[in-house]
C-alpha cells in the first residue's frame, strides 16, 4: 500500500494530453485495419472509414476525463501519486470499452437492441485482447510527457500562521505548529522525525507513523526522497552531482539526499524563483 502513495510525474498540459490521445486513438484502427483480428477483414462498404472510427473511442475519453485529473492534481497541491494513476487508466479504460462498445453496436454491426451481457461479451472477446497492446504505449507516453511540479517560493506561504495538528500511530502522539513552521521530515523504519522552527530553535518530534501519512497532514511537506519530506520554503540550494545530489536547507545542518526525479523540477524552482526576485 505504501508504494501507492508515492508521488510519480503527472502529464498537466493539455497539448500532451491531446497528443497522446490522438496517438492513442491510431493505433487501434491500424491494429483493426492491418491485422484484421475479429473478422475484420470481411468487405463492407466504407469498412476502411468506419474501422477508424474507432480512433474517436479512445480520444474522446481521455480528453473528457482530462479536466478531472487536472482538478485532482490541483487540489493535491499538484503532486500525483501512483494510486491516482491507476485509478485514472481503469476509469478512462472503462469509459472506453464503453464507448467502443457502443460504437461497434450501433455503426459496425448496426443493431439496434442489445442487453447488459452483450456488453460485457464484447469487453471479453474483443476489448481485453487490446488492453496490454494499448496500455503499456499509454503509461509510458503520460510518463515521457509528465513532469513533477513544485511550487514557486511565495512569501506569503512562508509566513502563513495557519495552525495543523499533526497525528501518529500512537493516540498520544500529536503536534500542533504552524504550517510554515514545519522544516523537514525523516523516515527512520517505522518511525518519522519530524523537525520543525520553533522560539527555542529547531525541535525534534519523533512518531511512530509511515512517511505517506505525515506527508498527508502536512500542506507543506513535499517529497524529494523516499525517506525525506522538506518544506520548500526554507530550500536554499541544490548541490552535487550527477551520482549523488542533496539539498541544502536553512534551519539546519543536515544535507537532505534528493532523488533524480525531483531534481530538475527543483533547479527550475529555483531557477524561476531567483528570476522573480529581480523584479
Amino acid at each position: 500500500m505504501m508504494a501507492l502513495k508515492k508521488t510519480i510525474a503527472y502529464t498537466h498540459k493539455w497539448k500532451h494530453t491531446v497528443f497522446i490521445a490522438l496517438l492513442l486513438g491510431m493505433v487501434l484502427p491500424l491494429l483493426l485495419i492491418t491485422l484484421e483480428p475479429f473478422d475484420t477483414s470481411n468487405s463492407f462498404s466504407y469498412k476502411y472509414l468506419i474501422l477508424s472510427g474507432y480512433a474517436f473511442c479512445i480520444t474522446l475519453p481521455i480528453l473528457l476525463v482530462h479536466p478531472i485529473e487536472n482538478y485532482t492534481y490541483k487540489i493535491q497541491s499538484n503532486r500525483w501519486f501512483i494510486i491516482n494513476e491507476c485509478v485514472y487508466i481503469f476509469v478512462t479504460l472503462l469509459l472506453i470499452l464503453v464507448f467502443s462498445f457502443f460504437y461497434h453496436f450501433y455503426v459496425v454491426s448496426g443493431l439496434s437492441k442489445f442487453n447488459s451481457s452483450s456488453i460485457f461479451h464484447f469487453i471479453k472477446t474483443f476489448g481485453l485482447p487490446f488492453i496490454p497492446l494499448i496500455v503499456p504505449l499509454w503509461l509510458y507516453l503520460r510518463s515521457k510527457y509528465g513532469v513533477i511540479e513544485v511550487p514557486l517560493y511565495n512569501k506569503e506561504s512562508a509566513t502563513k500562521t495557519n495552525n495543523v495538528t499533526i497525528y501518529g500511530d500512537n493516540k498520544t502522539e500529536t503536534l500542533t505548529i504552524s504550517e510554515s513552521d514545519f522544516i523537514y521530515a525523516q523516515a527512520q523504519q517505522n518511525y518519522v522525525d519530524l523537525y520543525y522552527k520553533s522560539a527555542e530553535g529547531t525541535k525534534q518530534k519523533n512518531f511512530r507513523s509511515t512517511l505517506s501519512n505525515i506527508m498527508r497532514q502536512l500542506p507543506n511537506g513535499w517529497q524529494v526522497h523516499r525517506s525525506y519530506l522538506v518544506n520548500l520554503d526554507y530550500l536554499i540550494s541544490v548541490e552535487g552531482n550527477s551520482r549523488k545530489r542533496y539539498i541544502i536547507i536553512s534551519n539546519t545542518e543536515e544535507t537532505i539526499p534528493i532523488s533524480q526525479k525531483y531534481y530538475d523540477a527543483l533547479s527550475k524552482r529555483l531557477s524561476k524563483s531567483s528570476q522573480l526576485e529581480q523584479f
